[in-house]
């Protein structure tokens, strides 16, 4: 029997909750001087690499849970555009031959291949506007963390360079360690509630 997608939007809350336990162990320590800043710059390099490669992994079970009938959404009308036969040949034939396939930017690569495969792209098509360009801001965040080339960091400065931010909150950890004025939270707590959001609405 098919289960319902709403077991991956809840392992995906399990996976971030490790993630912010670990985060807060070790602001913990910084404050209590047992760390420099920059063991906790690391600290949250990796653990916003963590966070998106989880988001990437639910964007892409999700994807082929539905395709193959593994998973089902009970409350969105999935309808399959075509079928793949036998089962071991879908993977092959979404990835074109590839060894992989790469699932952001969203709308890039999520959503197109999704309206390739299912009708109207859904649940991929759920996500609001305004949803899909903060994917595209954290895919950019992302990038600049990953890569540190100077087009990542261009595009991160871009992100940036209309905030009152101090000078050790303009690069992407500094940035990520920030709290918005009126927020109590830092901007790494704030992605990990937007993209929980967001897997909640796709796996509706």
């Amino acid at each position: 029997m098919p289960k319902h997608t709403v077991r991956l939007h809840e392992k995906f809350e399990q996976r971030t909750s490790s993630i912010e336990r670990t985060r807060k162990k070790m602001e913990l320590l910084l404050s209590q001087n047992n760390i420099d800043i920059k063991d906790i710059e690391h600290l949250y390099a990796g653990l916003y690499m963590e966070l998106f490669t989880e988001f990437e992994s639910l964007l892409e079970e999700l994807f082929f849970g539905l395709y193959n009938g593994t998973y089902t959404s009970p409350n969105i009308n999935i309808v399959r555009k075509s079928k793949i036969t036998p089962v071991s040949e879908i993977q092959p034939v979404v990835y074109g031959g590839k060894a992989y396939v790469n699932w952001l930017p969203y709308k890039e690569h999520t959503l197109k291949r999704a309206k390739l495969f299912f009708d109207s792209g859904e649940p991929f098509q759920q996500l609001s506007p305004l949803q899909k360009n903060k994917i595209s801001e954290y895919h950019i965040i992302r990038n600049a963390i990953a890569h540190k080339s100077p087009n990542s960091l261009n595009h991160f400065n871009n992100i940036i360079s209309q905030l009152a931010l101090l000078p050790r909150e303009k690069t992407p950890t500094g940035y990520l360690r920030s709290k918005p004025q009126g927020s109590g939270q830092t901007q790494f707590e704030i992605a990990i509630v937007e993209l929980k959001l967001m897997t909640q609405t796709l796996c509706a």
